[in-house]
């Protein structure tokens, strides 16, 4: 099933359910209902997805037994809620539990500047809610860096440390996005572990962008994605121990046309998933016959660069 069907399977359940997919038409609810699981499903998925991503250096059959047994006890109707997807989809979200999400955070003067301010709140709704469901299926939540600060934060699982965090960062300078993504996430954060046998865990890599990259030639974050790959691949973590998503935020158009080439890219493009902004994909969603709800789009840049069934639009 690809996105496509994905989007147009919510629409039908939302409609069947009464509900609409927009944010503002369902309520808060208690984050202690309770639903029954759908067990196979999640077994299944996580199977998928380890075998797809080779990511068997990591989970063994007893290891993920334990990990399903762990994610069996969550609360899904919360997790339904907070994020508006129905039926079986909520499911998606456990392969997340298969990793360690690092964010790398464009923070260049476009983003504070640009668009009245709304690249920022935008990349706050993503963090929050990303952060929250990495600290329901695993309490180290997530860590993020920064292109142009040095700051380093660990462990991050709420809303509120996003706030503090983000607003302690200033946004300024230009977006040296190859150079700085392999000096402050690839080089320490995978690389190194992997060479030494410390890794362990697989990384996911979520980078935050508003615009192509300057200071650097263009095709630098191509490169460092192929030398890392190259890298993984004499290890026995391999090439699974790094995936990586790249969202955008605000409407730049060379910043989608970038995207759109990293994605087509006969050398990384299978390495790497890239989601355009929301705006952007809800137009193409519609152009083939669905309705993307923002929810929708924040899924696919949770788990589109891990799961093969959110590639196509098929």
């Amino acid at each position: 099933m690809g996105l496509l069907s994905k989007v147009k399977q919510q629409q039908a359940l939302a409609t069947a359910q009464g509900t609409s997919t927009d944010p503002a038409s369902t309520g808060p609810l208690s984050h202690q209902i309770q639903e029954s699981v759908n067990i196979t499903y999640i077994r299944e998925k996580l199977y998928s997805i380890v075998t797809d991503n080779k990511l068997q250096a990591w989970y063994n059959p007893d290891r993920l037994t334990t990990l399903i047994d762990h994610l069996t006890t969550l609360n899904y109707a919360y997790l339904r809620q907070e994020w508006k997807v129905y039926g079986d989809l909520v499911y998606d979200l456990v392969s997340l539990a298969l990793y360690d999400i690092v964010f790398f955070i464009d923070d260049s003067g476009s983003m504070a500047f640009e668009e009245d301010g709304e690249r920022i709140q935008d990349l706050k709704l993503i963090l929050a809610k990303i952060a929250n469901v990495a600290g329901l299926l695993d309490t180290d939540g997530i860590q993020v860096r920064f292109m142009n600060n040095s700051t380093e934060i660990h462990g991050v699982t709420t809303q509120s440390q996003v706030e503090d965090l983000i607003g302690k960062i200033r946004f300024s300078g230009m977006t040296p996005l190859g150079s700085q993504f392999k000096a402050k996430v690839v080089d320490p954060i995978v690389l190194g572990p992997a060479v030494n046998g410390t890794l362990t865990k697989p990384i996911l890599a979520i980078i935050v962008t508003d615009g192509e990259p300057t200071r650097e030639p263009i095709d630098t974050l191509q490169d460092v994605i192929l030398d890392a790959t190259q890298i993984l691949a004499g290890t026995g973590c391999g090439v699974g121990a790094l995936a990586i998503q790249v969202g955008q935020v605000g409407t730049d158009l060379k910043a989608q046309q970038f995207l759109a080439r990293l994605d087509n890219d006969p050398a990384v493009g299978k390495m790497i998933d890239c989601t355009s902004n929301y705006e952007m994909e809800s137009e193409e969603m519609m152009k083939k016959g669905g309705e993307l709800s923002p929810e929708m789009w924040l899924l696919k840049l949770c788990v589109g660069a891990i799961d093969s069934t959110y590639d196509g639009m098929d």
